[in-house]
């Protein structure tokens, strides 16, 4: 039969397009009119004041609405035959219900009102369309934008190459334009679906950050009080945050390496005198902090993020006392204190619901910090734009001439020429005085004397790399058998400790959720982080447990040592898939053994306390591990699969009961389901005939996996205790090896 002829894919005939990351309705918003220089019948372009950084220096230029603040063909899909542009499309729906929404808001600001209400549909509208605008804006072009998933260097690596191999994606683009599109296809439902929808269909930590964007947040209209003050547009503006950034200087670069983030508020200019401003939960709300279990839910809450930085007590917002609030609603009112539902509602969300959304005045201090923050983070830009050339001085002004201030970190750089920071403020300079002024730019400079070669030294110290092979620490002996080498174990640090943070995210971005399916997040962030580098996992996993223990000891042992350390000792004999899973299973155990040393696998009933205590009974010994038959172990899953199977015959149970199990011992547990019953008893088999199992462990590792395996990842019995006696272990020993040779 011959062979059906395939088609080769033609490069599409579709013209490129200029397609704007920053919408044209936005930038209308800040254009003014240039008349045409002959004739009446000249098209009028609307222009905008910029500041141009693309060059060597920085300049002031009249640029079009028309070619600002875009790029040719930036969403267009080449990897499709034809309709590439059908994600510019869509993003340009989207735009459009949006644009009339502001449109409203902007008219209604204008004419003088001092609030405007809008749908709950409109605000939902509004709600994506700032998340989309933060996710489709140059820094995510910049992040995702690599011809192969190798040259995708973000902190989520690992997770998202391993998302693209399971959806079969090529490209990271790839992965951006689905995002995207998942994204603007999403109905958000009034009874709040969408959250499930999104995470089954996106990027999973995009998903829950699009999520937490649009629930974590509320929505406040800000005006400059002052007529001489104004709002500045930047290239980056819709993905600019407000809030502390924790990580790491290079001193001979001055290149900082953010490991955690904190949005406070969140900004969206839509014209000169306009700004949307997103807060976050975390911070004050003087229409709810009167309420003691709000306030302290929310304090709570607060410290929690801070902890994840550097210096928790210096996480704070430099905007905290900004005087916004929530909108007011169509359907609550105030009484006593507190919200109320008005007569005939109960609860449920419904599209004739509207929401009042002051336009907050803001005084010039509050104006010029948001200011700073927009130009703090322009140094990788190269477009701002600009109402008014007069008010723009001001603010260009007020930024260069500030004495920097610990709390903000504004204005930090290094002592290397080429620093960009430092490359950016000279630009500003230059421009500033060809608008008149004179103003010099007042920074902090941060020392660098270490060398690379010192830096690198101190590492290796602390990790004792330097030291000849026979005089390495048994720490970095099992690291190096869980296939670390110098010049990963630096990575790896850093590596487990973004992976804790991001573990710590989701758990805040989720709080207030079902609280099963906040159970389906950390077993899917799990899942992930268990087909990292194993080595990465050992050492996230020390941090985990340090974090839920803190000064705390473990059965006399420092923290940082472990029962995962037992497990790396032994992995030559646990299949390479398992070893992380293996470790998690052990590590979280053991954390919650730690915290209920009162724990009885078989406890008696005498109390409220003692039922709490069977459930969590149940909860530790079948909830982390799973089957002592899917362990990792080759020889010990091969024994107990035959053991689980003679369980299930009457006569193996009852002869094994009459001759090895004084009365009561391992007595049907009330609470345990039948499988439940069975995996405990094939666990205690297992562990009986466990001696001599694993031809290639020590006698020594043979104990330590032992208690591993049997005393926390897959608790059950000890032989001693149900025994009784080294004779009668012996014989229980060969009689099951009898049964199941």
């Amino acid at each position: 039969m011959a062979s059906t002829p395939t088609a080769r894919i033609q490069r599409s005939a579709e013209p490129s397009q200029y397609q704007h990351f920053i919408p044209r309705f936005i930038l209308n918003n800040f254009s003014y009119n240039r008349s045409p220089r002959n004739g009446r019948n000249q098209r009028i372009d609307n222009m905008l004041h910029t500041i141009d950084f693309s060059g060597p220096t920085a300049k002031v230029v009249d640029a079009s609405v028309a070619r600002t603040l875009g790029k040719v063909d930036m969403y267009r899909d080449f990897a499709r035959a034809e309709n590439q542009h059908y994600l510019e499309d869509q993003l340009s729906k989207l735009e459009s219900r949006a644009g009339m929404v502001v449109a409203t808001i902007r008219k209604t600001f204008e004419a003088g009102e001092k609030d405007v209400w809008i749908t709950r549909p409109e605000r939902d509208t509004l709600r994506k369309f700032l998340f989309i605008m933060k996710y489709r804006s140059s820094n995510m072009h910049k992040r995702f934008y690599h011809e192969t998933s190798e040259e995708y260097s973000a902190d989520d690596r690992e997770g998202l190459l391993e998302y693209m191999r399971e959806k079969g994606f090529k490209k990271p683009i790839d992965v951006w334009f689905d995002n995207i599109k998942a994204m603007l296809e999403l109905k958000m439902d009034l009874e709040g679906e969408w959250m499930k929808e999104i995470r089954k269909r996106a990027y999973p930590a995009d998903a829950e950050w699009f999520v937490h964007h649009t629930q974590s947040m509320y929505m406040a209209l800000c005006t400059p009080s002052e007529k001489g003050d104004e709002f500045l547009l930047t290239e980056n503006g819709y993905g600019i945050h407000e809030g502390p950034v924790s990580g790491q200087r290079d001193p001979s670069t001055g290149k900082f390496t953010a490991t955690s983030y904190t949005e406070y508020h969140v900004f969206a200019p839509i014209s000169p005198r306009l700004m949307i401003v997103l807060r976050s939960f975390l911070l004050p709300d003087p229409t709810e902090d009167n309420l003691q279990e709000i306030r302290e839910f929310r304090q709570t809450m607060y410290r929690n993020c801070a902890s994840l930085h550097n210096n928790p007590n210096e996480a704070n917002s430099i905007l905290a006392d900004l005087p916004i609030s929530k909108a007011r609603n169509s359907y609550t009112k105030f009484m006593d204190g507190r919200l109320v539902l008005l007569d005939g509602e109960d609860g449920t969300h419904r599209a004739n619901h509207q929401f009042c959304f002051r336009f907050f005045p803001i005084a010039e201090e509050h104006v010029n910090k948001i200011n700073a923050i927009m130009l703090e983070e322009s140094y990788g830009i190269s477009t701002i734009v600009f109402g008014s050339p007069t008010r723009a001085r001001k603010i260009v002004e007020s930024y260069l001439s500030a004495v920097p201030r610990a709390e903000s970190g504004f204005k930090t750089v290094s002592s290397k020429p080429d620093d960009r920071r430092l490359i950016f403020l000279r630009k500003l300079e230059h421009v500033v005085q060809q608008m008149g002024s004179n103003v010099i730019a007042v920074y902090h400079t941060i020392d660098n004397t270490a060398t690379n070669e010192e830096r690198d030294e101190q590492v290796a110290r602390m990790m004792e790399l330097s030291n000849p092979p026979e005089e390495r620490t048994e720490h970095m002996q099992l690291y190096m058998r869980l296939g670390g080498s110098y010049a990963t174990v630096v990575k790896d640090l850093e590596q487990a400790r973004n992976m804790l943070n991001m573990r710590i995210k989701f758990d805040v971005w989720s709080t207030g959720l079902n609280e099963r399916l906040r159970n389906d997040i950390r077993e899917n962030i799990q899942r992930i982080f268990s087909q990292l580098p194993v080595r990465r996992v050992w050492y996230y996993l020390k941090q985990v447990r340090n974090m839920a223990l803190r000064d705390r000891s473990v059965e006399g042992s420092v923290i940082f040592d472990g029962p995962e350390d037992i497990i790396a000792g032994v992995s030559q004999v646990i299949r390479s898939e398992g070893i992380a899973r293996l470790m998690f299973a052990t590590v979280l155990n053991q954390i919650s053994l730690a915290n209920h040393p009162d724990f009885d696998l078989y406890p008696e009933i005498i109390s409220q306390d003692l039922l709490r205590s069977i459930y969590r009974s149940e909860q530790i010994a079948f909830s982390s591990a799973g089957s002592i038959c899917n362990c990792g172990i080759n020889e010990v899953e091969q024994k107990a699969r035959l053991l689980r199977d003679k369980l299930r015959t009457p006569s193996y149970v009852k002869t094994f009961s009459t001759l090895f199990l004084p009365k009561d011992a391992m007595i049907r547990h009330p609470f345990w389901s039948d499988e439940e019953h069975i995996e405990m008893h094939t666990r205690f088999h297992t562990r009986v005939i466990f001696p001599g199992l694993i031809a290639k462990l020590e006698k020594e590792e043979e104990g330590k996996l032992d208690e591993v395996l049997f005393g926390i990842a897959y608790p059950c019995p000890s032989l001693s205790y149900v025994f009784g006696s080294e004779r009668k272990t012996i014989e229980a020993n060969q009689w099951i090896n009898s049964m199941v040779r």
